[in-house]
């Protein structure tokens, strides 16, 4: 029985891992095709790459998170009944797969924490969760987040303006060669020659190429480099604290932790492939209008902000932090940029994540039977 609750609970976290993937990979990716700066399918693809790698990088980088969402949360005894993690797990794919289906930018790390707040109750009391710990921990960073992201958002989009327009252009250049009878043949070797100049907005692409002059966009190329270092450091944050459920099931299996952290990399990468499309286009056009100054100022924040959450090992939500971060440089372009009736129901799913995740697993547990 052991053995086979803890293959199930396997099985369930990979699912949690590809919903996951479906719904997180528009948190690195949304604003490089929200901006136009690339299609949809070529972000996704680029999202779930780098998703893969901070998944893989995660059992290094975020072991940290596999204490901060299991026995730091709750009781040891109700982390050893066999069926928590399954509960648990079963809990929280089973919202995050529901904001999916609906195009719902919605935290995972929410839906983790309430399913084991949820399973906790059920399973125990309210002294089995430490209740101090989860909310300086957990619900404090989940909380803040998208405000400070908002905030330096709305700062670093200023940044993003100045920088846009500018461009490093490279030319070759080819010198005259003096023959033995003194004449010249321009058949010299070709000298490259970089220089700062200014791009129209057609010409802002990452390489044009116009009468041998190729233009190089910073601005697109520090865009593109924020998206993956967002999903990468997304891969590490979200990949261990599934990771983290799922080890407490493979205790009955004997398998390494190096196990459960490359299944859930892999599904979670899946997932944003082959299912990631709604919600990127719900976190791409629908939250503001979206210029390339906006993407690139939230784009910057978010990666930033991540990769600190996890050198940290601060449980922050991607969701939270990406969504505050082009509210933010949305509202400098204007009022009426920003789609506050989209953004008010985005808020009413991130407030309902704690309960109804909560009730999933706890239903979960229920119709378990309390197995032991």
């Amino acid at each position: 029985m052991p053995e086979t609750v803890a293959v199930l609970t396997v099985g369930v976290v990979a699912i949690l891992a590809f919903a996951n993937g479906a719904n997180d990979v528009s948190k690195g990716v949304a604003t490089l095709a929200g901006s136009g700066r690339t299609s949809y399918r070529t972000a996704i693809a680029w999202g779930s790459l780098w998703t893969l790698a901070g998944g893989l990088a995660s059992l290094v980088i975020a072991v940290g998170f596999v204490k901060a969402f299991t026995s730091a949360i709750v009781s040891p005894d109700v982390l050893g009944l066999a069926t928590f993690p399954l509960a648990v797990s079963a809990g929280a794919a089973a919202w995050v797969i529901l904001a999916s289906l609906t195009g719902l930018p919605v935290s995972t790390t929410h839906a983790l924490t309430g399913a084991i707040v949820g399973v906790a109750l059920v399973a125990g009391d309210a002294a089995s969760v430490r209740w101090w710990i989860l909310l300086t921990s957990i619900a404090a960073p989940l909380a803040l987040s998208p405000l400070a992201s908002a905030a330096i958002g709305y700062g670093a989009h200023a940044f993003a303006a100045r920088l846009s327009p500018a461009c490093v252009c490279v030319q070759a250049e080819r010198g005259d060669e003096v023959n033995a009878d003194g004449t010249a043949t321009a058949a010299g070797a070709a000298r490259l020659v970089a220089y700062t100049c200014a791009c129209s907005a057609a010409e802002r692409s990452p390489a044009s190429a116009v009468a041998g002059l190729r233009r190089f966009a910073p601005a697109a190329g520090l865009h593109w480099g924020a998206s993956a270092a967002l999903s990468f450091a997304r891969g590490v944050n979200d990949n261990a604290k599934i990771a983290a459920v799922g080890a407490l099931g493979i205790t009955a299996l004997t398998a390494d932790l190096r196990v459960v952290f490359a299944v859930v990399a892999l599904a979670m990468t899946f997932g944003g492939l082959f299912a990631g499309l709604r919600v990127t286009h719900t976190l791409g056009e629908r939250v503001v209008r979206m210029d390339q100054d906006t993407g690139l100022a939230a784009s910057l924040v978010g990666a930033a902000l991540v990769l600190a959450a996890s050198f940290y090992t601060l449980p922050v939500s991607t969701t939270h932090v990406a969504t505050g971060a082009i509210v933010g440089a949305g509202i400098r372009q204007g009022s009426g940029a920003v789609r506050w009736a989209h953004v008010g129901g985005l808020v009413s799913a991130w407030i309902v994540t704690l309960p109804v995740a909560a009730a999933f697993a706890a239903f979960t547990w229920w119709t378990l039977g309390g197995v032991q």
